[in-house]
C-alpha cells in the first residue's frame, strides 16, 4: 500500500513538474518599430490569435512583445534567443553571417527574386526542406527557425536630387546587405553597414546619402522626412530571409504539443500576411512621401542596364562566396533554391497575390512536410 501511495505521489510530482516547465508567458523581441509590417501584420495578430485560441485551457499562454529594439538590436537578437533571455525574436542572417552561413547564402540571392510572395515561400521551403546545414547552424545557436517572410522590392532612395546614374558616383550609401554593398560598388558609391533602424539618423547627419530598401520604410523608419528622390528604373530584388520567429530550442521543447501545433497552424498565414503587408505599406509610403515632396523618378536606361548586368553576375558571385564561407555543396544549394523560386513564381502567377490562398499552399507544400 505504501509503495502504491509513493508511486502515485511520484506521478503527481512529475506531472506538476511538467506543468511548471510548460511556458505560460512567452517573451518576444523585435528590433523593428511597432508599425513595421512584421509586427503589425505578423506577430501582433498572430500572438493575439494564439492567446484567444488557447484561453481557458491548460495550454493557455500570454505574450510579452518587446518591439522597437527595447531589448536587442538586429545584431544581438540571435544571441538573446540563444541564451534564453527571450523565447523568440526577429532575426536576419546577414547580421549574424558567421553563425548562419547557409542561410546567408540564400539571402544573398536577392537579385534573382521578382516579388515578395514567391520569395518568402521559396525561401521558407528551401530552409525547412532542402537545407539541413541551415537548420544545423540555427541548432548550434540553440534555436530553430519557423520560416521567413519577404519585403516588397527594394529601390534606391537618396537625400538629394538624382537626374542620372552619374549623380550617384562618389556618394555615401548605407545598407545591411552584402548584395546592396556590391550594387553600391557598381554605382561607384561608398558604403556603410547599418541596420534600417539607424538610417534616419545617418541620413539626417549626412553620414549616409542613399539607402536601398522597400518603399514602406519611408513610413516605418520615417525616411520620408529626409528622402528627396526614389529611383524607379529598376527594382533591386527583395530580401527574403527575415525570420519573424527564431525560437530558443529549450523554449520550443517547453511548449505543450497543443501550443506547438497552434504556433505552426498560424505561421503560414503570418508569413504571407506580413509579405502582403509590405505591399500595402509600399503604396502608403509612396503616397505619404509624395505629399512631403519626395520625387519618384526614372533616370534613364543606363541605370536599368547596370542593374540587369549586375543581377546576371550574382549567381556565380553568391556561389563563390558561399564556398569561401565553408558552405557544403554551395552550387547544389543555390541551384535547388533557384528551382524553388521558379516553382513559386508559377504558383503566384496562377493564384495571384492572395495571402490566404498562398498561405494554404505554403502549409500543404512545406509545413505539413516539415518535422519541427
Amino acid at each position: 500500500m505504501r509503495i502504491r501511495t509513493a508511486i502515485a505521489a511520484l506521478g503527481v510530482s512529475l506531472l506538476a513538474t511538467a506543468a511548471d516547465a510548460q511556458i505560460k508567458e512567452f517573451k518576444y523581441s523585435s528590433w523593428t518599430p511597432p508599425p513595421a509590417p512584421n509586427n503589425r501584420f505578423g506577430t501582433v495578430p498572430m500572438f493575439a490569435a494564439i492567446e484567444q485560441e488557447l484561453k481557458g485551457t491548460k495550454d493557455e499562454i500570454v505574450f510579452k512583445n518587446f518591439m522597437g529594439a527595447q531589448l536587442f538590436n538586429a545584431a544581438t537578437t540571435l544571441a538573446g534567443v540563444r541564451d534564453g533571455v527571450v523565447d523568440a525574436g526577429v532575426t536576419v542572417p546577414v547580421y549574424n553571417a558567421g553563425e548562419l552561413k547557409g542561410h546567408v547564402t540564400l539571402s544573398e540571392l536577392q537579385a534573382q527574386l521578382r516579388d515578395g510572395y514567391s520569395a518568402a515561400a521559396a525561401n521558407t521551403e528551401t530552409l525547412l526542406l532542402n537545407c539541413p546545414q541551415c537548420l544545423a547552424d540555427y541548432g548550434r545557436n540553440n534555436s530553430i527557425i519557423l520560416g521567413v517572410y519577404a519585403a516588397a522590392p527594394y529601390y534606391t532612395q537618396c537625400t538629394f536630387e538624382v537626374k542620372s546614374i552619374d549623380d550617384l558616383k562618389g556618394r555615401k550609401s548605407g545598407s545591411g546587405s552584402p548584395v546592396m554593398a556590391r550594387w553600391a560598388n557598381v554605382l561607384g558609391m561608398s558604403r556603410l553597414q547599418l541596420p534600417p533602424s539607424d538610417y534616419l539618423q545617418a541620413m539626417q547627419r549626412g553620414t549616409v546619402e542613399c539607402i536601398f530598401g522597400p518603399k514602406d520604410w519611408l513610413n516605418a523608419y520615417s525616411l520620408k522626412d529626409v528622402v528627396k528622390t526614389v529611383i524607379e528604373d529598376a527594382t533591386l530584388g527583395t530580401v527574403p530571409a527575415v525570420s519573424m520567429l527564431t525560437m530558443n530550442r529549450n523554449s520550443w521543447a517547453k511548449l505543450s504539443p497543443r501550443q506547438r501545433e497552434t504556433f505552426l497552424k498560424h505561421m503560414p498565414d503570418a508569413i504571407m500576411r506580413v509579405t502582403h503587408g509590405y505591399y500595402v505599406d509600399e503604396k502608403r509610403g509612396e503616397d505619404d512621401a509624395r505629399a512631403k515632396g519626395t520625387n519618384f523618378v526614372k533616370i534613364g536606361p543606363a541605370c536599368a542596364k547596370a542593374w540587369n548586368d549586375f543581377a546576371a553576375s550574382e549567381e556565380a558571385t553568391v556561389i563563390e562566396g558561399a564556398k569561401k564561407r565553408g558552405v557544403a555543396d554551395a552550387e547544389t544549394l543555390v541551384k535547388t533554391h533557384l528551382a524553388n523560386v521558379e516553382k513559386w513564381k508559377g504558383i503566384v502567377d496562377r493564384i495571384g497575390n492572395d495571402p490566404i490562398k498562398l498561405a494554404a499552399e505554403l502549409r500543404t507544400r512545406v509545413f505539413e512536410k516539415t518535422k519541427f
